[in-house]
């Protein structure tokens, strides 16, 4: 039996799945590649265009052009008033307080009684010492009539000149004796005195520190042992410290305007009396008294006070914006403009700070254009680009 053999049909060629990752990666690379280059192609190319424009425009600054101030300036400074005179009592004697004359806020004129000081052991030496006295007068009268009768026996030499002597430097002894006494006498009497403690000068008691039967002890003039306060409160005065910058324009008879809070809408006028005359080392201000007037007793010390100077200056500087003012290592500066617009770094001088403006002492002169709003890239030689002046307002 014959077989035949049926033809076996041809198999297919086999996918190769290789192939396909590769081709996929470069068609997803493709396809970001191209997003990129339309997205960020066009921002490269506009910054690009952005910086050329950039680098051709100037720097636009506001300008000003330097005046000086008005001629009449004031300024004010803080401080406080305080009593003319103000004087602490003490006891000048020991003993005890027998009576108290005046209280706090009584008015009184030199030489009122005040308190008074009982002073036993005091009156005790005073009459001993009075005592004392009466004892040497008496030894001085012996000695004179001692003497006497020697120059008698002298004269008709019955006895020796040098026992004459010796009688009259007796005396002469005696007379020491006497006078002695009567200064102790009159130190111990002057002493009593100060047991009634009388007002040194026209004023008012503001403080009082005894009590009736209190024991007081004199010559120790700590704080503890103040007996009353007396202040002369029809004149005040307030003590100013002018800063070196100011102190030129105060001067000896100079009149002031001073504030307080405590009266609003008031001001009450005062004079510069006396001033220092020179700066202090450590603060660099003038130490400079005022005095107010106040005999109506509208003022008390103590109160703060805000103290206004009015002066005429002869030649009122340059008042800049404090913003225009250029603090860097070579010292304040002020960027000026020649007439091309081109910055010139200024050196120039403070005289006062006034917060919001600063008044500069020289440097720069009038009718100089300045820029108010520098920056940290302005330099000598750089042009800027003015920007012009707001209209005014409409009124």
């Amino acid at each position: 039996m014959n077989t035949e053999t049926e033809p076996v049909a041809a198999a297919a060629p086999p996918t190769d799945s290789r192939w396909k990752a590769p081709v996929l990666l470069l068609v997803t690379a493709a396809a970001v590649g191209g997003l990129l280059i339309a997205g960020v192609v066009p921002r490269l190319t506009q910054h690009q265009r952005l910086e050329k424009a950039a680098a051709g425009r100037l720097p636009l600054v506001n300008v000003e052009t330097a005046k000086p101030t008005e001629a009449h300036a004031e300024f004010i400074l803080p401080s406080s008033v305080e009593a003319k005179q103000s004087t602490p009592l003490y006891p000048r004697v020991n003993g005890y307080v027998k009576r108290i004359v005046a209280d706090i806020g009584a008015k009184v004129k030199t030489g009122d009684l005040l308190a008074e000081i009982e002073t036993p052991e005091l009156d005790e030496q005073v009459n001993a010492a009075v005592a004392a006295l009466a004892q040497a007068r008496a030894n001085l009268k012996i000695a004179q009539t001692t003497l006497g009768r020697w120059l008698e026996l002298g004269k008709s030499r019955v006895v020796a000149s040098q026992e004459v002597d010796e009688r009259q430097s007796t005396l002469d002894a005696r007379q020491a004796d006497v006078t002695a006494a009567e200064a102790n006498v009159e130190r111990l009497q002057r002493t009593r005195g100060f047991q009634k403690i009388t007002a040194p000068f026209d004023g008012t008691v503001t403080q009082r520190h005894i009590e009736v039967g209190q024991l007081v002890t004199g010559d120790l003039n700590d704080e503890v042992r103040v007996m009353y306060r007396v202040e002369q409160t029809e004149t005040l005065r307030a003590f100013i410290n002018v800063p070196q910058s100011a102190y030129r324009f105060v001067g000896i008879g100079q009149a002031v305007d001073l504030s307080f809070r405590e009266v609003p809408g008031r001001t009450f006028p005062g004079k510069v009396v006396r001033t220092a005359g020179s700066l202090d080392p450590t603060t660099r201000t003038l130490r400079t008294e005022v005095e107010i007037p106040n005999e109506k007793g509208e003022l008390v010390p103590g109160l703060f006070a805000e103290v206004k100077f009015s002066v005429q200056r002869d030649q009122p500087p340059i008042a800049v914006p404090a913003r225009a003012v250029i603090i860097q290592t070579a010292g304040p500066q002020i960027a000026t403009l020649d007439d091309s617009n081109q910055v010139r770094l200024a050196s120039v001088v403070i005289g006062r700070d006034l917060g919001k403006t600063i008044e500069l002492a020289s440097g720069l002169p009038t009718g100089a254009r300045f820029i108010t709003n520098p920056n940290d890239t302005l330099r000598d030689g750089v042009a800027v680009s003015v920007n012009p002046p707001a209209a005014p307002a409409a009124k």
